[in-house]
């Protein structure tokens, strides 16, 4: 008997000890695009949200977190459990091949159907906008620019930048959408005005404020973080739309019911996580949520702008690589 009771105590012992372990070393990954500063400012908020979980983060663009995915993917399974970025095709590409987990967050139907997959792959977190800006210095406000499309008018030439398509994931869509509404003969226009499109948002705002390049297509994010600091930068919503984009969240599927990786989804649309969102100069998708200081409501914005629609999806979903390289063909060579 002593000695049953004995064994009984070392597999408690066992017992207790493995779940004190398992609890202490909860990880949840997270591959992200969203800001660095955003990160800091989410991670001491979810340490005390989900005491004994360690958050993980990978940081990058979008077009690197699809190409890390996909090859560790290759490589037997992805460490990620949840997915934030602005790729929205390639999370297309994911729900339809089986890889993406459906989640529900109670908040989901507060989000415009637009912005989110209609089976719950994927939902829409935040909203960046892609609007016109320019220098004040360079350019009058008389002769500002006021639309997209005017951009291949030949009075630009030399004076307008956007971002590369080819490495940023907003850019890409920008340009997916132009594309989609005004053709290749906008951008085949935009070559001949010897458009400068490199690198990623940053870049086309020190090219705006060195004057290189002073109006350019960027984020209103971006711009809304030099309110008060460089006074040059005049935003522009342009009359033909801004572009809207979708920094989706997913989560990835994986054994087991991913109850840890829903808990987190729920709290990135309850109050604390929204307004982490909109303290970055992003919107949030639930009007609840007030817009970004110094920024309009997001119904104006949504009113006027290019239309998301399962048309525009599927085709650039379907014929990405092709988009791309017929770009790549007008803008650089």
């Amino acid at each position: 008997m002593k000695t049953l009771i004995a064994l009984c105590l070392g597999l408690l012992l066992v017992a207790c000890q493995g779940e004190k372990n398992n609890s202490a070393t909860k990880e949840l990954w997270i591959y992200t695009s969203m800001y660095k500063d955003t990160i800091s400012d989410l991670t001491p908020r979810l340490k005390k949200a989900f005491p004994g979980v360690e958050f993980k983060w990978y940081q990058a663009g979008s077009e690197e977190i699809a190409s890390k995915v996909n090859a560790e993917t290759l490589g037997g399974g992805t460490k990620a459990d949840i997915l934030i970025s602005s790729d929205r095709f390639w999370y297309e590409e994911m729900a339809a091949s089986g890889r993406l987990h459906s989640f529900n967050p109670p908040q989901a139907a507060e989000v415009p159907a637009q912005l989110r997959h209609p089976k719950g792959f994927y939902t829409t977190v935040s909203v960046p906008v892609m609007v016109l800006s320019y220098n004040s210095e360079a350019i009058k406000e008389a002769d500002a620019p006021k639309s997209f499309k005017e951009m291949a008018d030949p009075k630009w030439k030399g004076k307008f930048t956007t971002g590369s398509p080819l490495a940023s994931g907003t850019n890409f869509t920008t340009m997916a959408m132009l594309q989609h509404h005004y053709g290749w003969d906008y951008f085949e226009k935009l070559k001949n005005n010897n458009t400068i499109a490199q690198g990623g948002n940053s870049a086309v705002i020190r090219r705006m404020q060195s004057k290189e390049r002073p109006v350019g297509w960027v984020l209103l994010e971006n711009l809304l973080r030099f309110q008060g600091k460089d006074n040059r930068l005049k935003i522009v919503y342009p009359s033909d739309g801004t572009v809207t984009h979708t920094n989706v969240m997913a989560i990835t599927k994986k054994d087991g019911k991913r109850e840890l990786a829903q808990k987190f989804a729920n709290w990135m649309y309850g109050t604390e996580g929204q307004q982490a969102m909109t303290r970055s100069f992003m919107y949030s998708p639930l009007k609840s949520i007030k817009p970004p200081v110094g920024a309009p409501e997001i119904s104006k914005i949504l009113e006027k702008s290019f239309p998301w629609n399962k048309s525009f999806i599927e085709k650039v979903t379907k014929d990405r690589s092709q988009i791309k390289e017929k770009y790549a063909e007008i803008m650089f060579q």
